[in-house]
């Protein structure tokens, strides 16, 4: 069987602003942010730097810990919906910088985000907890992301001044924030200057600049540093222009500012350990998601290699595999973890994350080919898949790699409507498809790798 063959995909002199400035677009879906929001934050956070004459290296972590300030943001969506039992999405991007002082607003904040299908008395269940524990539950959520955030900063290879920044976005000046309640000084001066740069872009985005700027003053010395707003005095303009930007304008515009006269390269190394980190930004939205991606990698790596992958190949797919779901960060918990069948309205969201998985990936210079794999992990030989309809001379043979070990490890680990299966009746479900659905050394290279290790582990059971 004939299957696509795709140029190759460059791994050398990839900036790494580039990969996160692309990536961060998933952040802002998962973080229920219209798209570009990390990207405006970015260029209002390195005006408001220059203004500030920050150093070269304040700068530098500065614009790094701009674009990755909502990388925690996955690590409570599955919390948040247990809560609410709404769209995550749009509950979140106002939940952790909300005011709980007074029940109403608790109440208020609760009917506007949480589920409408719910029945009445839930509902005010609901709100009344939110009365109550509003406050507490915040914190807790505000720690647990922060907490997530430095870790996933860590992890990418950034230093500690970035995930300190990341780690403290939601502190206030007045000293009334999470996760610490630090105040004034004591905040590190990059998660004041974003905290100022982010507040300017959701009141821009929502209300135009000119409202923005009045709420900037009018939270001079309670959330924000007074030496910020008085840097973002005149800025209007400026917030004008960057909100008319399309996608491609303020990656371009991001580029732009990333300091220094040398950009920070991406070599094969950094690569892996982007894709990852974002793995795991993934993997965090549900509970029932937990390490799917680095599983996935790891049984196409392993069908990969019997299918005689060189080297090269590898890495692609190691890349590919990891982010091929980082599309789902648009899928809602509502979705995801519902217990029960999909209606059609739901199932079209679904369908769309490889879409958006595309979309993310292919503004990464040198990507495109890897955008495509990671794209296609759920279209079928026979055109029945989606979210193309693609049939077999269409889908680059990494796809069918990708797609086989996808679907071996959502049947054999748990979902949120049935128990995980035992290996042989998912390798049964999945003979069913072979060669309409699956390509069958795909399928047969899964089996023998599923094998290999069931005889494995029978002889570590023997030796000990």
């Amino acid at each position: 069987m004939r299957l696509l063959v795709l140029p190759g995909t460059r791994s050398d002199g990839i900036r790494v602003s580039d990969v996160l400035a692309a990536l961060s677009f998933a952040l802002d879906l998962a973080d229920g942010q219209p798209a570009g929001h990390s990207l405006r934050t970015t260029l209002i956070g390195m005006e408001l730097a220059d203004r500030l004459e920050l150093s070269l290296q304040e700068r530098t972590d500065l614009y790094y810990a701009l674009m990755l300030k909502d990388v925690g943001c996955s690590s409570t969506s599955a919390r948040v919906f247990e809560v609410f039992g709404g769209d995550d999405r749009l509950a979140q991007s106002r939940l952790l910088r909300f005011d709980w002082n007074g029940w109403l607003r608790a109440v208020r904040f609760h009917f506007a985000y949480a589920g409408p299908s719910q029945p009445l008395p839930s509902r005010i269940g609901h709100a009344l907890r939110l009365v109550r524990d509003g406050s507490r539950l915040a914190g807790e959520l505000v720690e647990a992301r922060a907490r997530r955030g430095e870790e996933i900063v860590h992890q990418l290879g950034f230093g500690p001044a970035v995930a300190r920044a990341v780690g403290a976005v939601d502190e206030r000046w007045d000293g009334g924030g999470r996760p610490q309640g630090l105040s004034g000084s004591g905040i590190p001066l990059l998660a004041r200057v974003i905290t100022a740069a982010q507040s300017a872009e959701v009141y821009a985005t929502v209300d135009g600049a000119h409202h923005a700027a009045e709420q900037l003053r009018k939270q001079r010395g309670r959330r924000l540093d007074p030496t910020v707003v008085d840097a973002a005095r005149g800025i209007e303009t400026d917030l004008v222009r960057w909100r008319a930007l399309d996608e491609a304008g303020l990656r371009e515009e991001a580029r732009a500012c990333e300091p220094g006269d040398a950009s920070l390269l991406a070599g094969p190394g950094t690569l892996d350990r982007i894709a990852a980190g974002f793995a795991d930004v993934v993997d965090a939205k549900s509970p029932y998601t937990a390490q799917h991606s680095s599983r996935v990698c790891e049984f196409a790596l392993a069908i990969a290699d019997r299918l005689g992958f060189d080297a090269g190949a590898m890495a692609e797919l190691n890349r590919a595999a990891l982010l091929h779901d980082v599309g789902k960060l648009s899928v809602p918990n509502s979705i995801l973890d519902k217990p029960g069948p999909l209606d059609a309205e739901e199932w079209e969201a679904i369908k769309l994350h490889p879409y958006y998985t595309q979309r993310i990936l292919e503004h990464i210079e040198g990507f495109e080919r890897m955008a495509a794999i990671a794209s296609l992990h759920h279209e079928r030989l026979d055109g029945r898949g989606y979210y193309h309809g693609y049939t077999a001379e269409r889908i680059p043979l990494e796809a069918q790699v990708i797609a086989t070990a996808d679907i071996y490890d959502a049947l054999t680990t748990a979902r949120p409507y049935r128990p995980p299966l035992p290996d042989d009746v998912a390798l049964k479900l999945m003979e069913q498809d072979r060669c309409t659905g699956l390509l069958p050394e795909c399928l047969d290279a899964l089996i023998d790798t599923v094998d290999r290790r069931h005889t494995g582990t029978m002889q570590e059971r023997r030796a000990a």
